[in-house]
């Protein structure tokens, strides 16, 4: 079974990327966006505060909640699957707690793989941005857009936009962003696990690295 880390800034197209390897690889794709979104629907306390005290106004929720969420969501899936986790470590002091939760599913992290981009395209990217309520699948006016416009390929439900992919708000998020990604991409350097790779090609081409680097 292998643990694979992703992450990169806000719009630079990494759920799309893990969700082309979940249906190729058969990886497992555990994000704490969906965690949270899928939890506070279901009335759980905190993810309710996740939402409630950071989420919507534009600020990353604080580590002890986000693992106490992400320890309650991984429990849903098959522990000898592959595992591809999105954006699990946005702080350096996130890394022992990423560290202990795999350990207490047997696992190491074999790669991390950090998408990079420029501010001005991420806000861009979100700009364009566009989600199903329903089956949560995301498009994108420019790189990926829907058949019919304005309406989900997969279910047929009308699709809208987050609040948190306006520009104010996408701004907040990279400035916290770019305030962190150091000290974790150094220690995953470090650890020899660290790839990364240039966001702004395609997604075809993208994807080719990203297959590269996993090894396949």
């Amino acid at each position: 079974m292998r643990t694979v880390l992703f992450h990169g800034p806000s719009g630079s197209g990494k759920d799309t990327q893990v969700d082309l390897i979940c249906e190729k690889f058969g990886f497992t794709k555990i994000g704490t966006g969906e965690a949270m979104r899928k939890l506070y629907e279901e009335g759980d306390p905190d993810a309710v505060r996740a939402h409630d005290d950071y989420a919507v106004k534009g600020i990353f929720v604080e580590s002890e909640l986000i693992y106490k969420i992400a320890a309650k969501y991984i429990t849903r899936f098959d522990q000898n699957s592959d595992w591809a986790f999105v954006s699990l470590v946005r702080k350096a002091d996130q890394i022992p707690m990423f560290d202990e939760l795999l350990k207490n599913c047997n696992r190491t992290l074999d790669k991390f793989i950090h998408f990079t981009l420029s501010e001005e395209e991420a806000v861009l990217r979100r700009s364009l941005r566009w989600y199903c309520p329903t089956c949560q699948a995301t498009y994108h006016e420019q790189f990926k857009p829907e058949k019919v416009k304005g309406v989900c390929d997969k279910d047929g439900t009308k699709l809208t936009q987050r609040d948190d992919d306006s520009k104010e708000t996408t701004l907040s998020l990279l400035r916290e962003y770019n305030k962190d990604i150091e000290p974790i991409l150094a220690e995953y350097r470090n650890r020899g696990v660290l790839a990364e790779i240039d966001a702004s090609p395609s997604i075809e081409e993208i994807h080719a690295e990203v297959v590269k680097q996993l090894g396949y």
